[in-house]
């Protein structure tokens, strides 16, 4: 079995339009391939190059960005949301580590049943976060742990407000730029030219249209990136070319509630182990905005593991899921001296 072989076969399963697929040992890439394509109409093919909405990859910037301005002595991970964003539930006892956490309680969003979300074009974020204000929390601070995309535009905010500078600037301007991720982009700007985001209808698969604006998920899921920008992010992390050994240590860290309980999610990353092999993933979605994608690092291996795709959540999850546990299980081989390793393309 090679890379390419394991590629292949989730291709031939047909679950999403297209894909792309990479694998990064160390400081090099050693395999990065697409799969099917960006666009139905016009068969235009993936690559490691083609841009998708990464959905929920986004928080482990966000994440990364707190502990940056934290570095600096900017703010502290136990100031109180309120001092940066008046007026939510329960700010004044809220943390940025719980909001990091997922820990705090805050509704999640956007479901547009509840209110009537701005979608398309340019969204200010201070229009999400009004209507956010309006909602009930769903829990006190500290006491449960529940997934919500509301934590992560609060920090997105507080980024904002500290930094002086809107928060995909800050992005542009301090992780971006300095680890060559030139390809990456915040919100409905950047939207432009993704692989095109398809629904599954049970038979086939549908475009978006119109496709959300990425705007609606401010710091939570409103990315845009590709493979290879994705890999050098997963080996600025394991060189600490970004984040000292603290903040990373933070970063993959599972938090804890009010009573000390282990909640199984760190900071944009979801600590977990594969056999002996210790593992932070996350995956993401934006639904009708892009595709269900998978980002992993094995840190004491040096491996990342990245799949991005246009296919819906409904159709696609899983498929990742089993590329890094076959990914694994090769590189597991290759290091005990087995034949098969594809040819190293070397670092993009």
């Amino acid at each position: 079995m090679t890379f390419d072989t394991i590629g292949q076969r989730i291709f031939e399963q047909k679950r999403a339009p297209g894909f792309t697929f990479l694998v990064s040992v160390g400081s090099s890439i050693v395999f990065a391939k697409g799969y099917g394509v960006a666009n139905i109409p016009a068969d235009e093919p993936t690559a490691p190059e083609t841009p998708f909405a990464i959905g929920s990859l986004t928080k482990q910037f966000t994440a990364a960005a707190v502990l940056l301005l934290q570095e600096e002595s900017k703010l502290s991970l136990e100031d109180r949301l309120e001092s940066y964003v008046p007026g939510l539930p329960n700010g004044s006892y809220i943390t940025l580590r719980m909001l990091l956490n997922q820990t705090s309680g805050l509704h999640n969003f956007p479901n547009t049943r509840e209110h009537n979300w701005p979608r398309q074009g340019i969204i200010r974020p201070d229009e999400l976060i009004d209507l956010l204000r309006t909602d009930k929390p769903d829990f006190a601070p500290g006491e449960r742990w529940a997934y919500s995309n509301t934590n992560y535009a609060m920090l997105a905010k507080v980024i904002s407000q500290v930094s002086g500078v809107p928060y995909g600037k800050f992005l542009t301007t301090r992780i971006f730029g300095p680890i060559g991720m030139n390809q990456t982009g915040d919100g409905f700007l950047a939207q432009e030219g993704i692989a095109t985001p398809y629904e599954w209808t049970g038979t086939s698969f549908a475009a978006a249209e119109p496709p959300l604006s990425l705007d609606l998920f401010y710091g939570a899921g409103s990315l845009v990136s590709t493979a290879q920008d994705i890999s050098r992010w997963n080996m600025a992390l394991l060189s600490h070319q970004l984040l000292n050994a603290e903040s990373l240590r933070d970063l993959w860290t599972e938090g804890r509630l009010a009573g000390g309980q282990p909640v199984g999610y760190a900071m944009g990353f979801v600590p977990s182990m594969i056999g002996s092999h210790r593992q932070v993933w996350h995956n993401g979605y934006t639904p009708r905005a892009g595709g269900y994608c998978f980002n992993t690092i094995f840190p004491d291996d040096r491996l990342g593991i990245i799949v991005l795709s246009n296919g819906s959540a409904q159709s696609f999850r899983g498929m990742p899921e089993q590329i890094v546990k076959d990914v694994l299980g090769l590189y597991k081989r290759q290091n005990m001296g087995s034949p098969g390793e594809p040819s190293r393309i070397g670092q993009m």
